[in-house]
């Protein structure tokens, strides 16, 4: 017998049996699809994947499906099932803003990839201890509405915007300036001093790359090195969340090529959790060999290790939240502020940049409100008339929120047996609700597909009803480089803007 026959010999039936076993579980699937509890509309899921191949833009995906489902529909993650609602009065229960709710957990968090990542215990995110979760979240709210930190905030978003304007004014009217750039730099280096006191350089190195080499300005390489890594590191951080959680634990750990993407992806959380240690720990010693007449730097970092300690001058009156954060809590709660942070503003200002050259009426009325409260009161602004001066401003920012969501998926699991949407369901149930459709929905909202801003004004006749919304400058004019186009996005736990290219014109304001 030759070796090509003793081979297919013995290789033929771990070859068969390899099918057999591939039917069986086919077979399985697609017994158990049809034999579901509570059988909802929704695309047909097939075998490991589910709907997964259908979902390359989950956001468009979901709309998709609405369109052709309706408001309660089903879809399935490899062999998980989801489901799906799209109006408020079906998610009553799921939307409950309590740490008691049956609906407290988040989907991710009972993911075998996200407690293998660490993310199940501490923090916010993916925290499934309720009364750890209830601390830290308690914590940072205390730190993030502190008076002297709000006002920080303004001062520095202020000082970094003039900073911005001055490399515009020097790049030209005439320079087509891809915006989604700008605003991620402006805000990176915002949330970087905003939260550590530190510079990053984001702006200016990115000003340097616009110019010829004889134009370029001297920068400290040293540090923009370091923090261009970290910054990539934490912009990372939601895409390995992302993946951790979609791809099963079989070809993480065993399947050539998905564990190493795996292993690659833990080693840059395993960097960016040290990086965070040894910002945390410096500015311990900062605070610890600080003089009593020095004052504390105004800064969420700094804010987060003195909280309920001796040097904590704004204590919080509660025997339930007395203690301080730890230092993992402290990490963890950095990392998930900057990831949130970054992208999501980044995205929501673009966003709310395009509507607003999109529709010239709207600009010329934010425009007129911004020209006539600077002018009466000065150029530099407090926090509270921020708050209080520019209600067409806000509206306008509402409104760019409501039409495109940054952040439109909840999807929470029901950790005991409960009814919602006129069904029972059994205990671990990832239900979603998808608020980029409740914000569209004609039930809620009068000409859901029209930009107006001034339903969200007081003087509007127009009823918002409760929980139907949840969205997550002064001297250039903005203007569309190409205003026919529509808004180039994609979706990746939030949808983001990918190219938003815009003309800066110096505008002639009057004093």
């Amino acid at each position: 017998m030759s070796l090509y026959m003793q081979l297919t010999s013995l290789l033929l039936p771990v070859f068969s049996s390899f099918l057999i076993l591939i039917l069986l579980y086919v077979i399985n699937f697609y017994v158990t699809y049809i034999t579901r509890e509570n059988p909802l509309p929704g695309p047909i899921p097939l075998p490991i994947a589910g709907n997964l191949h259908q979902m390359k833009n989950s956001s468009k995906f979901y709309a998709a499906m609405h369109k052709r489902y309706g408001d309660v529909f089903e879809f399935y993650i490899a062999n998980k099932r989801f489901i799906m609602l799209n109006r408020v009065d079906l998610a009553e229960k799921v939307l409950t803003q309590s740490v008691k709710s049956n609906y407290f957990i988040r989907a991710a968090s009972e993911s075998q990839g996200w407690e293998e990542l660490g993310l199940t215990k501490k923090g916010l995110i993916g925290n499934k201890e309720r009364n750890s979760w209830l601390l830290n979240r308690r914590l940072l709210n205390h730190c993030l509405t502190s008076t002297k930190y709000i006002k920080e905030i303004v001062t520095v978003v202020q000082t970094l915007f003039s900073e911005a304007e001055e490399y515009w004014k020097e790049l030209g009217d005439s320079t087509s300036l891809e915006f989604t750039e700008w605003i991620h730099c402006l805000n990176v280096d915002t949330q970087v001093r905003i939260v550590t006191s530190q510079r990053t350089y984001a702006l200016s190195t990115y000003f340097n790359s616009l110019l010829a080499p004889h134009l370029k300005k001297s920068l400290p390489q040293s540090s923009i090195q370091s923090y261009s890594k970290f910054v990539s590191h934490i912009l990372f951080f939601n895409q390995v969340g992302k993946y951790f959680y979609f791809i099963s634990p079989f070809l993480r750990h065993y399947v050539p090529g998905f564990r190493q993407i795996a292993e690659r992806m833990k080693r840059r959380i395993g960097w960016l959790t040290e990086e965070m240690k040894k910002i945390v720990n410096e500015r311990k010693r900062e605070i610890e060999n600080m003089s009593e007449k020095e004052e504390l730097k105004v800064d969420l970092l700094s804010l987060m290790l003195t909280i309920n300690t001796e040097k904590d001058t704004n204590r919080i009156k509660s025997s339930e939240f007395e203690r301080p954060l730890t230092e993992e809590e402290i990490v963890q709660l950095l990392i998930e502020v900057f990831s949130g942070g970054i992208d999501t503003i980044t995205n929501a200002i673009c966003f709310t940049i395009y509507y607003t050259c999109k529709y010239p009426a709207v600009k010329a009325r934010l425009l007129s409100e911004i020209d006539a409260t600077v002018s009466s009161k000065g150029h530099s602004l407090s926090y509270d008339s921020i708050v209080t001066l520019f209600p067409y401003t806000s509206a306008v920012m509402k409104e760019a929120a409501r039409v495109l969501t940054v952040a439109p998926i909840v999807i929470q699991l029901a950790s005991e047996d409960d009814e919602v949407a006129g069904y029972k369901w059994r205990a671990g149930t990832p239900i979603g609700v998808n608020y980029g459709i409740i914000h569209k929905h004609t039930a809620y909202w009068k000409d859901p597909e029209t930009f107006r801003p001034e339903r969200f004004l007081d003087e509007c006749t127009d009823e918002i009803k409760p929980k139907t919304f949840l969205p997550f400058g002064g001297t250039f004019e903005v203007e569309l480089c190409e205003p026919d186009k529509e808004i180039k996005y994609t979706y990746s736990m939030t949808n983001q803007c990918t190219e938003l290219k815009v003309y800066l014109r110096a505008r002639n304001n009057k004093e």
